[in-house]
């Protein structure tokens, strides 16, 4: 950076006399060509081929450069030496007010405005205007409500100007400058216009506990521990598995995006790598890969690639209880949780030794440390040591010789790692049984712990008389298998994708109504709970009723879980105990008629709000497409915009669904959004997981870079449902930023249903009105048909409850 700065002002000194030298009245092309030219790409050291367009035609007008870095940022426009706009002498002050060089320098106004106006429609925030020998830069596409002509900009009158305040130029129109986006930070420090409070500002207890009835809390004890403790009661093991299991890799009934991009889920990773890893799904229509059991001889780990949630932990178990068992009944496996079992381990090594030694004594009846089982381990290099220089003392000083004997087993002692080891080797020989290790969990920690775990698993499998087992996320296997541990060793892996989620809610209902029926020992209830069975039971069968008979519900669990089947779990458990539903009122109808059916209304409460009593953004699973981060109208639609063009463009890609990052944004910039705009939705899409980056990529430091990116379900259902129901703008209503005051004044917290009906209809008619600036034809967007089915949900609500 600093020999870039020096060779800069060198070159600009250079220009400046020979500026000085060759002085004319040059038209606008021979400026361009001996003086903008030298200006842009050897002193500011932008790239000519890499980082300009010139003459950017839209919309039948042509912008004289644009610079990108990599995205469209700064419009120049080059205007002719003298005859079009001469900045008189005596600025010196450098930075002034538009306003004011309008007044002054009227041609100069002219084409401050004309570079604003390709600014505000090219979606780039910077704007230059340059004679050549004295240039203008401002904030062209302004975020904060006012027009580009009511802020300030930078003068610099002249060549000796830009020379005296290099440092200045420098920072602010260098390709380094721009990039850490100096200019905006200089011109909007004091005016930028602060965001309206959001309604959830004005609520002192925002967000809100909200509270549960006695029957509530009921099926909060018996639905945390059906639907997620159950997996941990070892007496009740083989009946889960055996009930409760779903085989991984059926495909969705209900996503909203294409069967072929859920198939290629995992090797879309790997899409554009050269050596592409052997990917083999770890079960099929037959049940497990054949491949699986060949590669537990071999003398490398196992690799179990899934994401998180998916299943990879009772993968395991199913395969050791019953997949593989007539393999386990003559093998000790070694199952090692990393997940919260090891979170508080200081060495990731030292846990996994201790681990083992701790589940060798309580699962196997094999104490490592005890006396006659050390000296079996080294039974023959205790005969080489009767055979030493203590040999003698044997029979002479037999007290002596103990004291040495069990000082050389003491020293293999404090070896942990190599005794461990030689247990192994010695389990192996004396019982004939194969040693089989899962590590597993390792998806819940950091990406350089997995590679740790990865080196330790590798040494384990190569020096160890054992086969290991290992599952990692895939994005983490994809990286270091790039630059990482992994890069240098084998390539192939076996794939778990997630179950249809539908069976598996459905299963674990049918098991917990088990437990409610008498059928299943309620022992295993937690110790001291005493829960209503009998209530709890109808409500577990309310809901497996409407998981049997709503496909609007299945849909939304299936698509929002994203294939987390941890997640989908969790919208039941959340369902089932939720305050903001009313659990009698259910009850009731069900004793009167004999069925209830949930309504889609119903469940999206109940995990839109959670615990809390509003609607909070940072622990909501669902996520405010609406949301701002500058007073620009247009920009409540910016998220959906962006979703709806990628996923149509998606659809045509060869690329797994991928849209290139510089594809998208020269769209978006198009229609008037800028680039922190754009960096912001893409960033916050991509955190709420509503869309992916190729490699799993988080973007850095609020840059997604050059990553290309893709639609989830998660993100489709945001798309193409939620803009479309009442329940979605009423929990919104108190996160939603309202730029229109006469608006914000009358959307205020309101607890009765008609109260929340009407405020509905108003946010719809405060959005549709924001939407002038990007018409649906443009942007693809179907706003008009989002409006008018929520509108419809409205009316049809209004009617139920007799409005």
């Amino acid at each position: 950076m600093s020999s870039q700065y020096e060779t800069g002002k060198e070159k600009i000194i250079s220009l400046s006399s020979w500026y000085q030298e060759h002085s004319s009245n040059r038209n606008e092309a021979t400026t361009r060509l001996h003086i903008i030219d030298t200006l842009l790409f050897e002193c500011l050291y932008w790239d000519k081929r890499a980082d300009c367009v010139v003459e950017e035609r839209r919309n039948k007008k042509y912008s004289d450069y644009t610079l990108m870095c990599p995205r469209r940022t700064v419009i120049v426009e080059a205007k002719k030496e003298g005859h079009y706009f001469e900045i008189p002498s005596g600025y010196s002050n450098r930075r002034y007010r538009i306003s004011t060089l309008i007044k002054d320098v009227k041609k100069l106004g002219t084409a401050i405005l004309q570079a604003s106006d390709y600014c505000q429609k090219r979606g780039a925030p910077f704007g230059v205007v340059t004679n050549g020998h004295q240039l203008v830069a401002f904030i062209g596409s302004r975020q904060d409500g006012l027009a580009p002509d009511e802020g300030e900009a930078f003068v610099f009158e002249s060549f000796e100007a830009m020379c005296q305040d290099f440092r200045l130029l420098w920072d602010l129109l260098s390709k380094p400058g721009v990039i850490s986006r100096n200019l905006q930070k200089h011109l909007l420090e004091s005016d930028q216009s602060i965001l309206p409070r959001k309604l959830s500002e004005t609520i002192s207890h925002f967000p809100g506990i909200k509270n549960r009835n006695v029957l509530q809390t009921d099926l909060q004890i018996l639905a945390d521990f059906v639907i997620e403790d159950i997996v941990a009661a070892q007496q009740l093991e083989d009946e889960f598995l055996e009930y409760c299991y779903c085989k991984s890799g059926a495909l969705s009934q209900y996503a909203l995006i294409s069967k072929k991009l859920l198939s290629k889920r995992y090797e879309a990773l790997f899409a554009d790598e050269n050596q592409q890893p052997t990917l083999v799904p770890a079960t099929g229509k037959k049940g497990i890969a054949k491949d699986l059991i060949a590669e537990s001889f071999s003398r490398r780990p196992i690799l179990l690639l899934g994401d998180v949630g998916v299943g990879k932990t009772i993968f395991f178990r199913h395969f050791i209880r019953i997949d593989a068992k007539e393999i386990f009944e003559n093998a000790l496996a070694l199952y090692l949780d990393f997940g919260s079992k090891a979170a508080f381990a200081k060495d990731i090594r030292e846990f996994a030794l201790e681990e083992i030694e701790r589940q060798l004594l309580i699962d196997h009846n094999v104490d490592i440390s005890e006396n006659s089982f050390v000296r079996g381990v080294y039974h023959g290099e205790l005969i080489r040591f009767s055979y030493g220089i203590y040999g003698p003392l044997k029979d002479s000083k037999p007290a002596q010789y103990q004291e040495k004997e069990i000082a050389f087993l003491e020293e293999k002692l404090k070896n942990c790692e190599q005794h461990c080891i030689e247990s192994i080797k010695h389990l192996t020989k004396a019982r004939k049984k194969q040693v089989i290790l899962f590590l597993d969990n390792a998806d819940q920690r950091s990406d350089s712990v997995q590679q740790q775990l990865f080196i330790i698993a590798q040494g384990m499998a190569s020096q160890w008389p054992v086969t290991v087992f290992l599952a990692l996320r895939p994005e983490t296997f994809h990286r270091s298998k790039k630059k990482g541990s992994m890069s240098a060793y084998h390539l192939k892996a076996f794939t778990i994708a997630p179950p249809r989620a539908d069976l598996v809610l459905k299963k674990r209902l049918s098991f917990g109504l088990e437990i409610t029926r008498g059928n299943l020992p309620s022992s295993v209830l937690p110790s001291g709970v005493h829960v209503d069975l009998e209530k709890v039971g109808i409500f577990l069968t309310i809901v497996k009723d409407t998981l049997d008979k709503s496909d609007d519900l299945l849909e939304a669990i299936d698509n929002l879980s994203g294939g987390n089947i941890r997640v989908a779990l969790d919208f039941i458990k959340r369902l089932v105990s939720s305050g903001h539903i009313d659990t009698r009122k259910i009850l009731d109808i069900y004793n009167k008629s004999g069925s209830y059916i949930v309504g889609l209304h119903e469940f999206l409460r109940s995990i839109i709000y959670g615990d809390t009593a509003y609607y909070d953004p940072n622990t909501s699973p669902v996520f405010n497409l609406f949301d701002l981060m500058s007073p620009d109208h247009k920009e409540h639609f910016l998220c959906l915009i962006i979703l709806q063009r990628i996923d149509s463009e998606g659809k045509r890609s060869r690329s797994h669904g991928f849209v290139e990052i510089g594809i998208l944004y020269d769209f978006l910039q198009g229609l008037g959004f800028t680039v922190p705009q754009i960096d912001h939705s893409i960033c916050n899409l991509i955190a709420a997981k509503l869309l992916e980056t190729a490699g799993r990529l988080q973007p850095v430091e609020g840059d997604v870079g050059d990553s290309a990116v893709r639609i989830t379900t998660i993100g489709a259902y945001h798309l193409y449902r939620l803009p479309c129901i009442f329940v979605y703008y009423d929990a919104i209503a108190t996160d939603l930023t309202i730029l229109d005051e006469s608006v914000r004044s009358v959307v205020t917290e309101v607890p009765d249903i008609s109260d929340r009906l009407e405020r509905g209809t108003i946010i719809l008619a405060y959005l549709d009105s924001c939407n002038t600036d990007v018409p649906d034809k443009i942007s693809g967007l179907e706003w008009k048909t989002m409006k008018k089915t929520t509108e419809d949900n409205i009316n049809e609500i209004k009617r139920k409850i007799g409005l």
